[in-house]
């Protein structure tokens, strides 16, 4: 009888585990579990950024989804590229900041850029609005 217990224990322990939060009735003791089996405890300071998002109010999160295009994306230096972002749905006056890889930036929603050396250049897209709304994408250019 006393495996059939130890076993039941463990089936609710992986089962909270499985949940990934714990549930206002659970027991310190099973929050400490819970910590364990999610890493909280595996690094110094950890806890603290726990307690932090645990006490954080509950504000919704507002973000973009964002989809970029790059014509061509690949070719010879000096490659010159167009880029473009569709503009976001329900999303008042975007601001579109541009990052080439190359320490080269650009805005707008239509830009265009010239690789002059070869390489693989991680192009980034960020669209901002008044509210602190963020979106981003990525985008690989490969120039030989």
């Amino acid at each position: 009888m006393r495996f059939r217990s130890m076993w039941t224990c463990a089936i609710a322990v992986a089962l909270i585990a499985a949940s990934g939060t714990a549930r206002a009735a659970d027991t310190p003791q099973e929050k400490k579990e819970l910590d364990k089996l999610q890493g909280y405890d595996s690094l110094p300071g950890e806890n603290s950024v726990k307690k932090e998002m645990d006490a954080a109010p509950n504000q919704p999160l507002e973000s973009i989804i964002i989809w970029s295009d790059a014509t061509p994306t690949k070719g010879k230096a000096p490659l010159k590229v167009a880029f473009k972002t569709e503009k976001p749905q329900k999303i008042p006056n975007p601001q579109y900041s541009w990052s080439f890889g190359d320490g080269s930036f650009g805005a707008g929603r239509k830009v265009s850029h010239t690789f002059e050396k070869p390489g693989v250049y991680q192009v980034l897209v960020k669209v901002t609005n008044a509210k602190g709304a963020l979106g981003e994408d990525e985008l690989r250019i490969k120039v030989k």
